[in-house]
């Protein structure tokens, strides 16, 4: 029996308010299969729901990230001729944790790899990280709302790049197109991702930083700038008479450190496209 079939394909822990989860599939290069999917949305309302969670940091086990879907299971699509969903979550379940996500991508990072990376709301990269969207080259479609997701982070342009070429994008180009946020050498790549979530866990206000995030995604949705800023205006209203922005001024003022409390867990959700 391999190492692989004993372990659960994805792990979790725990750490200085960072919860760590760590796609284990490394005999596969983590590629994703619906057990993987299932387990990997449930440790991510586990962590949602933990007020003692503050940040997720996401990373792959062995030798890359993700390297997209498992060859067995497409190949079990193909000779069905049909779809079938084992889990009612929408592949897009990340954006909707209410706090912030950052992924550390190593190696390959492919198809629903790069979806699910893209889902995470900061991205590091190791150099020699490899980006792919090899759909076209498998007869398949840009499917997982990539199409969607890359054309905001990326421009129309290289997106149609990306997926009509279904060429490999190393690392180097990835940060310089805005893929991914910063790049790390191979060994510094957790101790920089991790330190950046550790920060953001014990300096934020987790109020605010969940509300930040629905502002984004919410205006990723929008043509004009007229709701955006009505709606940021309604939501500087409540922060201004919630709690969190009265111990952010108490702490500067008295040169303390700031002691935010964490995020209820009825707001562990929240709808990116409301």
């Amino acid at each position: 029996m391999s190492d692989e079939a004993e372990q659960p394909a994805v792990l979790s822990e725990l750490r200085e308010g960072v919860g760590i989860i760590t796609l284990n599939r490394p005999d596969k290069l983590n590629a994703w299969n619906s057990a993987m999917g299932t387990l990997y949305f449930d440790t991510l309302d586990a962590m949602a729901a933990d007020p003692a969670v503050r940040a997720v940091l996401v990373l792959g086990a062995g030798r890359g990230f993700c390297s997209g879907a498992d060859m067995s299971a497409l190949g079990n699509l193909s000779a069905r001729g049909e779809i079938t969903k084992r889990d009612g979550r929408p592949y897009w379940y990340a954006m909707g944790v209410g706090k912030p996500i950052v992924a550390a991508v190593h190696g390959a990072c492919y198809g629903v790899g790069l979806q699910q990376a893209l889902c995470c709301d900061i991205r590091f990269a190791a150099h020699g990280a490899r980006f792919c969207v090899p759909y076209v080259k498998r007869g398949l479609i840009a499917e997982l709302g990539l199409s969607w997701q890359l054309s905001r982070f990326i421009g129309a342009g290289r997106t149609t790049d990306m997926l009509l070429s279904a060429r490999v994008v190393a690392a180097e180009e990835a940060l310089a197109i805005g893929l991914v946020n910063q790049l790390a050498a191979p060994d510094d790549l957790f101790d920089r991702a991790f330190a950046y979530c550790r920060t953001i866990a014990a300096e934020n206000s987790p109020w605010a930083m969940r509300t930040v995030k629905q502002q984004i995604y919410q205006d990723l949705m929008t043509a004009s700038m007229k709701e955006p800023f009505a709606e940021a205006d309604r939501l500087l209203g409540e922060a201004v008479a919630g709690p969190d922005m009265k111990e952010g001024i108490a702490a500067f003022r008295e040169k303390r450190p700031l002691a935010f409390p964490p995020l209820s867990p009825d707001l562990a959700r929240l709808d990116p496209f409301d």
